[in-house]
């Protein structure tokens, strides 16, 4: 299977995850995707605001995987290896890069990218559409951030970069329709950020620290807590000792 992508690119939009909605509710098809080289309300996961100066890649993806809604997640750590692998690619510093579970990509620890999903259930109960909201710093980092640029020591032309994040994502998106998330699992795995490390997520009921030890069959979090329980996390913010 092979994925045509049919993107459009805008000089600014309020949110490119709110135009491929629009779009899809006249029946657009797999592949589209929606880039704005400035966005001025765009948004991260929980509703946080995503700052979105020009010089970066700001893109919403439209996926049709037909998938039980369990599966959707996994999505996350699939569309991650693609940024990760593109970034590899074009700046030639892989060994900066590492994912922070369940949706940043990080440079020396420090996010460089997020990923956004947002899912629709068809009538017989599957996820049918799948709007993957990217947003890449390349070349205009925030101060608290860091761009692929401050990696490969130049300016990046985005359109490569966009180019190139989805060639991958095309590569991995159908590996893992066909073979399933356990070799996500295990490639996300060796990128992971901090594993084996304290850390803390932060949950709808409150805190709860211990060791990462990496990721469950699902895409979970699976936390050692000091009397030794090792507790599943499906949801929640994962904080680090240097606040990564």
């Amino acid at each position: 299977m092979t994925i045509r992508w049919d993107c459009r690119v805008y000089d600014s939009l309020p949110s490119t995850q709110d135009v491929v909605r629009a779009e899809l509710s006249v029946g657009a098809s797999e592949g589209l995707v929606v880039q704005a080289e400035v966005q001025t309300a765009g948004r991260g996961r929980r509703g946080n605001q995503w700052v979105s100066p020009v010089g970066n890649l700001y893109m919403s993806i439209l996926l049709k995987p037909a998938c039980a809604p369990a599966l959707a997640g996994q999505m996350a750590f699939v569309v991650a290896l693609a940024v990760a692998d593109a970034a590899d690619e074009l700046t030639g510093q892989g060994d900066g890069l590492t994912l922070k579970w369940p949706n940043d990509v990080l440079v020396d620890g420090v996010k460089c990218a997020g990923i956004l999903l947002e899912s629709d259930l068809g009538p017989t109960g599957t996820v049918d559409a799948l709007i993957i909201g990217t947003g890449i710093n390349v070349n205009a980092a925030p101060a608290d951030r860091i761009g692929l640029a401050q990696l490969a020591g130049h300016e990046l032309d985005v359109i490569t970069v966009r180019d190139r994040v989805l060639h991958h994502l095309g590569r991995l998106y159908t590996r893992w329709k066909t073979d399933g998330f356990s070799w996500v699992k295990e490639t996300w795995m060796a990128r992971a950020h901090g594993l084996n490390t304290p850390i803390t997520a932060r949950l709808h009921g409150g805190d709860l620290s211990g060791i990462f030890l990496g990721i469950d069959d699902t895409g979970a979090l699976l936390l050692q807590t000091p009397d030794g329980t090792v507790q599943t996390v499906h949801a929640g913010e994962v904080y680090f000792p240097n606040n990564a």
